[in-house]
């Protein structure tokens, strides 16, 4: 009988175990939980990155992937089935909310509920395809989730994520708005190069937000300036002042007041529109209670689908101050991230 080499089989069985491991196909290997962010803001939160960071990630089937928020403006993390319709209303979900945790394969809705700062969100994906993902606060956030056989080999490792979305986190605080709102001060009377005199009411402009929207392969993203620029502004009795939105995605409102019961959209009563389509109100006094609705971009026009009016998406919201005072303001959606303003209106 043949005697082994206690010392020689102890050094040859861990090779042949070595062996196996490599000879054996992917498959076999561990799932793996990836990384990723939803949303960052400036450190006075009046810059918001809208964007899933990064927002393009590659996996193998079987893996999840956990989101963390780092942003104090609300957002979703939503997976809609191929087809389905945008839904009209982020408080119900798609509908319905998903508990972290569940799975994604494309035959049914997944939807985390609107989350802030330090919340996480975990999806699992079980099939391979091409999913892509969004939030029903802004629908401008985007991005997309490759889930590749396991037998495929991966394009990048988490440090490559986790460097992305840093890049990018960077890329949107640190714009600085370029396409500011144009300077408008039509202040007093003009006499116009035809010789006619025209009368323009004296009016003092203050912008409500910008924003800013860019893309990559995995989808778009935007910065949001949510702010009132030039929030604080002096003006006399009988002055305008007019709020315009130049955010292609937020919405604002201006209100003088509490905020309004139940739905924010619509402007509160006695609010009028002008001939050119903008709202207005005159406020008498700093006790009374005004509430723009909300100011924003119409949609994006699709096919077969009902034009998107400025009768349905006010831009503009003016009100004319009747009598000296201090009037303060804020934006129902955003004033937790330091969206207040004030009127003072002097004799």
């Amino acid at each position: 009988m043949k005697v082994f080499n206690p010392v020689r089989f102890s050094l040859v069985l861990p090779c042949l175990f070595a062996l196996a491991v490599l000879w054996f196909p992917r498959t076999a290997q561990a799932q793996q939980n990836w990384h990723a962010t939803v949303g960052a803001q400036s450190p006075d939160m009046g810059k918001q990155a809208l964007a899933f960071l990064p927002n393009e990630i590659w996996i193998h089937a079987g893996d999840s992937i956990t989101w963390t928020w780092q942003s104090d403006d609300i957002h979703t993390l939503t997976f809609l089935m191929p087809g389905q319709p945008y839904p009209p209303d982020f408080t119900v979900g798609c509908p319905g909310f998903a508990p972290s945790g569940a799975a994604f394969d494309g035959s049914t809705c997944v939807t985390s509920p609107p989350m802030v700062t330090g919340q996480t969100f975990t999806v699992a994906f079980p099939k391979a395809g091409n999913y892509k993902f969004e939030c029903l606060v802004h629908n401008t956030m985007t991005g997309t989730i490759h889930v590749l056989s396991a037998s495929e080999a991966l394009p990048h490792n988490q440090g490559f994520y986790d460097d992305q979305a840093a890049a990018q986190r960077k890329a949107l605080l640190s714009d600085t708005g370029q396409r500011m709102r144009m300077a408008m001060h039509h202040d007093g009377d003009h006499n116009g190069d035809d010789g006619f005199s025209v009368k323009v009411i004296h009016k003092k402009y203050v912008t409500a937000g910008i924003g800013e929207m860019t893309a990559n392969p995995g989808g778009t993203q935007q910065l949001a300036i949510v702010r009132f620029l030039d929030g604080t502004i002096t003006i006399h009795a009988g002055d305008t002042v007019e709020w315009a939105n130049f955010d292609p995605d937020e919405p604002h409102t201006i209100t003088f007041g509490p905020d309004p019961a139940g739905n924010p959209f619509p402007p509160s009563a006695g609010v009028t529109i002008d001939s050119d389509g903008a709202l207005h109100a005159v406020i008498t006094s700093p006790s009374q209670n005004v509430h723009s609705g909300a100011i924003l971009q119409p949609l994006e026009d699709e096919a077969g689908v009902p034009q998107n009016t400025l009768a349905n998406n006010p831009t503009r919201f003016r009100a004319t101050f009747t009598q000296p005072g201090t009037y303060n303001y804020h934006c129902f959606f955003h004033d937790n991230l330091g969206m207040v303003g004030k009127v003072i209106v002097v004799p």
